[in-house]
């Protein structure tokens, strides 16, 4: 069965939100400037990492380094907190076949009732996967 469903991607990808993101750098050779820029754009746990490798220790439960005067543990639950702008996905159907619209009932109710009017759901797929796949892949995409 082929169907031909239409993906259309709508990527957030705009100037705005590229303004938004921030890249952290340090200024100077400092290892310890360093360890503040990784831990601003890669997390804590990454900045232990390299700190390690150099012979520094990384407290996870006291202050150990300062960077711009704020400890390098709120520098990386800072970064952590600001969510990441997802792309987002419109999921429609491109014909009127069965198939197609089972594709589509799966996304907007589940398994369930496509299971009910086929039986084996391994026999249908969606843009090339199986129909589990592609609701897992899009059951939360605009529809």
């Amino acid at each position: 069965m082929k169907l031909q469903l239409t993906l259309a991607a709508v990527l957030l990808a705009s100037t705005s939100v590229a303004a938004q993101n921030s890249t952290y750098f340090s200024k100077d050779k400092k290892i310890e400037s360093k360890l503040c820029a990784i831990s601003a754009n890669e997390g804590f746990s990454a900045a232990r990492k390299v700190a390690a490798q150099q012979g520094i220790f990384l407290s996870r439960f006291s202050q150990s380094i300062l960077c711009n005067g704020e400890d390098i543990r709120d520098i990386a639950k800072q970064q952590v907190a600001k969510p990441s702008a997802q792309p987002k996905v419109e999921v429609f159907a491109k014909d009127s076949q069965q198939e197609t619209q089972l594709c589509i009932t799966a996304l907007k109710q589940g398994l369930a009732p496509v299971r009910e009017k086929i039986g084996n759901l391994n026999s249908l797929k969606c843009n090339g996967q199986n129909v589990t796949e592609f609701v897992k892949r899009y059951q939360n995409m605009a529809i």
